[in-house]
């Protein structure tokens, strides 16, 4: 009986499963040990791997070429029956995994930092903020809006007149006469002047009694043949513009009509902004004339006349029907004189005329220049008697041979034109007085009392 007890004892044994489980991890852990070994054997193979790759692309390679020739695809399938063997290769493809975990290493490293590189252009976009600093030129855009008014040849407003070769002056002529302003062989413009009150921004309701040219009337003589038209422009009193001396009566042309020829004539109508213009075109001259309300006007819908004169040949070319010289004349005529000597008469300031008419107590000014010192003679001496005349102290429209005006008699500041003569650039005109620039409408110093 004593003897069974101690025979009970070695079913306690679960150390030796212990151990059994022992030797279980031991063996996974025998396998690497293998593998490592094959793995140095490893790298010999590998170009075997290689190799057989390329042994399949050419079998792929003959499939591809074997549809169009059937029997070259029959040869091919005996090659591989040997490959077979080397399926057992395919256990060494398992391995490039591993050799694929060196390849993630390098990207990581390169290709990462490349992304960050992409902050700098955002740093480039800042540049950009530099091109607003271009804007500063708009500080001179305000010039810009002056020289406008100021191009050379023509009338505007007070009216202002700007001559051929750069100088300037204001007229104020006399309410309800007519002016001479550019007279030439067979050729008259002649402008309507209207006394009309508008008001100033700065300071503010400054009345300004100034003159406008609110009416022209041209009349030119074709050099073909002598015949005699007349073109009346009263944007004021429509209808307008008026043609006279086609087929005994008036016409009437519109914007959008084609323009009327007559022989070297043409007469045209165009709009822009809102405003009429009127175009003449002789055979030496082209004339403009821009209908535009009068801005602040006293007088509600009241339109004013700016003026632009430039020759189509030089004016002072001897006259093709007469071989003689005959220099235009007029209070804007007389500055294409040929001697690029710009001058420049007197011009209402409304600073000064508002202290010395009023010690700038009243709210009201009256402007008065005359063009002193710009234009030959007075302005009394530009009057014509209707609204087509042609004589004055200066007529040129029937005249054989003139000179040229002396520029040496007149007292205004004369300066040289910036750039050499030419005939082809030598414009002229007029521009309302309301354009004058608003730098020039000024409220009273402090200091003055």
């Amino acid at each position: 009986a004593p003897p069974p007890p101690p025979p009970t004892r070695p079913p306690s044994p679960p150390p030796p499963h212990l151990p059994s489980p022992g030797p279980p991890p031991f063996p996974p852990p025998s396998p690497p040990p293998p593998s490592p070994p094959p793995s140095p054997a490893e790298p010999p193979p590998l170009p075997p791997p290689f190799a057989p790759p390329p042994s399949v692309p050419p079998p792929s390679a003959p499939a591809s070429p074997s549809p169009p020739p059937p029997a070259p695809p029959a040869p091919p399938p005996p090659p591989p029956p040997s490959p077979p063997s080397i399926p057992s290769p395919p256990s060494p493809p398992p391995d490039p995994p591993p050799p694929t975990s060196p390849p993630p290493s390098p990207p990581p490293p390169i290709l990462p930092p490349s992304p960050p590189e992409a902050p700098s252009p955002p740093s480039s976009p800042p540049a950009p903020p530099s091109p607003p600093e271009p804007p500063m030129p708009p500080p001179f855009a305000p010039p810009p809006p002056s020289p406008p008014p100021a191009k050379p040849g023509g009338i505007t407003g007070d009216p202002h007149l700007h001559f051929a070769h750069g100088g300037e002056a204001d007229f104020r002529g006399e309410d309800g006469f007519l002016y001479a302003m550019l007279h030439h062989s067979g050729l008259a413009v002649n402008a309507l002047f209207e006394a009309c009150a508008f008001f100033l921004t700065s300071p503010h309701n400054l009345k300004v009694r100034g003159t406008f040219v609110t009416d022209v009337f041209i009349k030119v003589k074709t050099e073909l043949t002598g015949r005699m038209l007349r073109v009346e422009f009263t944007p004021n009193m429509p209808p307008t513009p008026l043609i006279h001396g086609i087929d005994g009566r008036a016409r009437r042309i519109q914007v959008g009509d084609p323009p009327l020829v007559v022989e070297d004539v043409s007469v045209s109508v165009s709009q822009r902004d809102g405003a009429e213009m009127l175009h003449v075109r002789t055979a030496g001259w082209v004339i403009d004339a821009t209908a535009r309300l009068i801005w602040r006007s006293a007088t509600p819908g009241k339109k004013q006349v700016d003026l632009a004169f430039a020759p189509l040949r030089d004016p002072l070319a001897p006259n093709p029907s007469t071989h003689k010289v005959v220099a235009p004349h007029g209070l804007i005529g007389q500055s294409f004189d040929g001697d690029n000597v710009a001058v420049d008469g007197k011009k209402d300031h409304y600073r000064e005329l508002w202290w010395r008419q009023t010690s700038f107590k009243s709210k009201e000014i009256l402007t008065e220049a005359q063009a002193e010192g710009a234009i030959e003679g007075a302005g009394e001496d530009y009057k014509v008697a209707d609204f087509f005349g042609t004589d004055f102290k200066y007529g040129r429209f029937d005249v054989s041979e003139a000179a040229p005006r002396d520029v040496s008699s007149l007292t205004g500041a004369k300066r040289v034109a910036t750039s050499p003569y030419d005939w082809r650039a030598s414009k002229a005109g007029t521009s309302g007085d309301d354009a004058r620039p608003e730098e020039e409408e000024v409220a009273p110093p402090v200091a003055r009392k």
